[in-house]
C-alpha cells in the first residue's frame, strides 16, 4: 500500500468534486491540515478516517487504497453516465450494447 498514491487519489477525487481541503475536512470531521498531510502522505490515518473520506468522496475503498477494484469497469461506466444528461443516458447504453454485439 503506497500512501503517496492513496493521497494522490484522494486529492484527485476531491478536486474532481470541487471540494476544498477545508470542506472535505469539515465533512469528514478532521482538520484541513490533516487532510493536506494525508494527501501529501506526510501523515497516515486510521482506517476509520479513510472510510469516512471514501464515503464523503463517494469512492470505492479498494480503489482508494490500491488503485484497482474488481469493479473498475462498473466505476468507469458509472462515472461516464453521471456526466451525461439524463436524456442521453439511454442512448449511451444502446450504443454500448451495439458495440459489444459487433465485438462478439
Amino acid at each position: 500500500m503506497d500512501f503517496k498514491d492513496i493521497g494522490a487519489r484522494i486529492k484527485e477525487k476531491r478536486i474532481e468534486l470541487k471540494l476544498t481541503q477545508e470542506k472535505l475536512a469539515e465533512l469528514v470531521g478532521v482538520t484541513d491540515t490533516y487532510i493536506g498531510a494525508i494527501e501529501r502522505a506526510t501523515s497516515k490515518c486510521s482506517i476509520e478516517t479513510l472510510v469516512k473520506i471514501a464515503q464523503v468522496l463517494n469512492m470505492n475503498v479498494d480503489y482508494m487504497l490500491f488503485g484497482t477494484t474488481v469493479n473498475n469497469i462498473d466505476i468507469c461506466i458509472s462515472e461516464i453516465m453521471k456526466k451525461l444528461p439524463k436524456d442521453k443516458q439511454n442512448l449511451y447504453i444502446e450504443l454500448c450494447k451495439a458495440i459489444a454485439d459487433k465485438l462478439k
